[in-house]
């Protein structure tokens, strides 16, 4: 079985996918939580249909690869600007986690970090990007997933199941 992999990323330089079989990717995840939102809810985009991987499905706020010489938290900075339009001035590191999954005839083989940070101000999705936000709480959206995990990226799940277990703590 051949598995395609799209585009160029970035692992600890600039490589083609295909020079990336069998390594990790450098991958960085972020949830926004809005500094005026009394319930403490994230805020959720749901992907472009223009995305080749996991279009329309819900994700975190802002997904990114690193660029060589970028921190995570940098990636996370660069990409809020990018995907919502605002600007995040701090973030903090949650936790780590690698994970695999296919799509159709693609496949990602990736190293996440989940970054946790606030808004300065209002989101404006950028529409190449996003095709709809919303924001929820950490209860209501673990009985969606329960419900309904087909609507959710693959890291996503894996992220949020591992936050609510350091939360829970």
């Amino acid at each position: 079985m051949s598995v395609k992999i799209p585009k160029t990323v970035y692992y600890g330089g600039l490589m083609e996918r295909p020079q990336l079989s069998g390594k990790q990717q450098q991958v960085e995840w972020l949830v926004l939580v809005d500094d005026n939102d009394k319930e403490g809810r994230m805020l959720l985009q749901r992907r472009s249909m223009k995305k080749k991987l996991w279009p329309a499905y819900w994700d975190v706020s802002v997904t990114s690869h690193v660029y060589k010489g970028e921190t995570y938290e940098g990636a996370g900075i660069r990409r809020s600007k990018q995907e919502l339009n605002v600007d995040v001035k701090i973030l903090d590191r949650k936790l780590d986690y690698t994970y695999w999954a296919k799509f159709g005839d693609y496949s990602e083989n990736e190293f996440c970090v989940l970054l946790t940070g606030k808004l300065e101000g209002p989101a404006k999705p950028n529409p190449e990007e996003i095709m709809e936000t919303k924001y929820i709480t950490m209860d209501k959206l673990g009985a969606d997933m329960s419900k309904s995990p087909e609507k959710y990226t693959p890291w996503f799940k894996i992220a949020f199941e591992k936050y609510a277990q350091q939360k829970a703590r």
